[in-house]
């Protein structure tokens, strides 16, 4: 989770016409490109976001394709007139060829590819095409570089800025010099060749440069709106979407699922005595603690002003004892303002009939965990109910 998240500062109100029509200066530009490159890149987030989840298929087939309109280049190619020369040219076509065949293959009938897995295509796909396209006459090798586009578009939306900048280099270095190739060939004059190498490096350098600054910052602004922005915790958006793949592995291993409601007790009155700076400061003291305890066991979310959501998923031993110590886990004596909470618990079983009911296991075991917390606090707070369901 990313906890880099930034507070707006608005512009001040006394700002002229004139100065609302001024360039961005070199320094905003710079610092724009800097963050861009620097930005943390989230493989994992951009696959598993519900939004992406029903597109994996026809993104693997939109990739596969490709992949075959390189096969079918380079059958093309054997038959042209600027294409390879030689028993040797033509057998590493071949030979490239039959690799491309299995590589769409993978596309078509495999599981979406892991990072890993698309760093190796970004990498075949380069290396494969320049290794055939340097056999080819100058001209036909420019008019073939625009396939570089379909690993420039891998690069874009699936790896990280670094590994885009080195597919630009690669492509500019081969069209670079494929371009001076073409311009001492007597069959080509030099105006065309120049034009063809300017039209190739800006189908493969210019378009996915920008697409990919853009799908980084609109990537970066989705994931900030499922954070809360003073505990850096998931907000109730973003802990429903946590929470299912969460739901899903535990349902595989056969862990109890556990849903637990935390609401710190009498915090209108931290507010009355010693302000809402103090009250902010004891929010964010128990989300510091609650994801110490439970972190990397499952989600913590905080999900209104002073309630928290935590969704764990542990073998049904541990579950009991996680629970108990969420309450003497918040509390410190030498807090200068006494932390207690009440604490509310739904305990899902595995195997369970409630499995059955997918995604909405969790909004009942939700329910469930806020009416123990009602409970406790009904019963004089700094205390925990809990439920089996």
């Amino acid at each position: 989770m990313t906890n880099d998240i930034e507070r707006a500062v608005g512009a001040g109100t006394g700002s002229s016409r004139k100065a609302s029509h001024r360039r961005p200066s070199t320094d905003n530009v710079s610092a724009a490109l800097r963050e861009w490159y620097l930005q943390p890149f989230d493989y994992e987030w951009i696959t598993l976001h519900r939004s992406t989840r029903g597109l994996h298929r026809s993104i693997q087939n939109v990739f596969g394709a490709a992949t075959l309109l390189f096969a079918a280049a380079s059958i093309l190619m054997l038959f042209s007139s600027r294409g390879p020369v030689g028993f040797i040219a033509q057998a590493w076509i071949v030979l490239v060829l039959l690799l491309q065949l299995a590589v769409a293959l993978r596309w078509f009938f495999g599981p979406l590819p892991r990072r890993r897995d698309f760093v190796t295509f970004a990498i075949f796909g380069d290396v494969g095409l320049t290794s055939v396209l340097v056999l080819y006459e100058p001209f036909g090798a420019l008019i073939g570089s625009g396939l570089f586009v379909v690993t420039g578009a891998l690069c874009t939306y699936f790896l990280s800025p670094r590994w885009l900048l080195a597919h630009l280099a690669w492509c500019a270095a081969f069209i670079g010099i494929t371009i001076v190739r073409a311009c001492f060939s007597d069959r080509e004059d030099i105006a065309t060749a120049l034009a063809g190498g300017l039209v190739a490096i800006a189908i493969n350098s210019a378009i996915p440069l920008l697409a990919h600054i853009a799908w980084t910052a609109i990537g970066r602004d989705a994931r900030r709106s499922l954070l809360d922005p003073l505990t850096d915790l998931l907000n109730r958006r973003g802990v429903e979407d946590a929470a299912l793949q969460l739901l899903s592995k535990s349902h595989q291993r056969g862990h109890t699922l556990v849903v637990i409601v935390v609401d710190i007790d009498r915090f209108k009155a931290v507010n009355d005595h010693f302000g809402h700076d103090s009250g902010d400061d004891v929010i964010i003291s128990v989300a510091r603690r609650l994801s110490a305890l439970f972190g990397d066991k499952g989600v913590v979310a905080r999900i209104g002003g002073e309630e928290f959501l935590v969704v764990f998923s542990s073998p049904i031993e541990q579950a009991h004892d996680l629970i108990h110590r969420t309450n003497p886990s918040l509390y410190r004596p030498d807090d200068s303002i006494p932390i207690t909470v009440s604490v509310g618990a739904a305990i899902v079983s595995s195997p369970a009939d409630l499995w059955g009911d997918g995604p909405t296991v969790i909004t009942k075991a939700t329910r469930a965990a806020d009416s123990m917390m009602y409970r406790a606090k009904y019963d004089g707070g700094n205390r925990t109910a809990t439920v089996q369901l």
